[in-house]
């Protein structure tokens, strides 16, 4: 069975990550890490959004999905130098409808 981490900035995107995923995909596992200092990061976002992927390949999620589009690229391109697949939830939102709501 799959196992998707989610990072977010808001609590209050958990909720919504849950639904949607067992909406559009019943039976993935998720696992969601929230740091709400990402959205305010000043200095070097990478070291932080790294410690929260490397949280997050610790519980063996297979793939990362970020709600916050401003981090999108960096949360990519530091999953990826960490050998995960990653995206952002609008990257999402073609295959399941509504998706884009986690990012407001």
């Amino acid at each position: 069975m799959a196992t998707v981490g989610f990072l977010h900035v808001a609590a209050a995107h958990v909720q919504a990550a849950r639904r949607l995923l067992a909406e559009h995909a019943p039976g993935v596992v998720d696992i969601h890490v929230v740091d709400r200092t990402l959205l305010g990061a000043t200095g070097d976002v990478s070291t932080r959004i790294a410690a929260r992927i490397g949280e997050l390949m610790g519980r063996e999620v297979d793939a990362v999905v970020c709600t916050w589009p401003a981090l999108v690229a960096d949360v990519v391109r530091v999953a990826s130098e960490r050998g995960i697949a990653a995206a952002g939830v609008d990257e999402l939102a073609a295959a399941a409808g509504g998706v884009r709501a986690l990012s407001r």
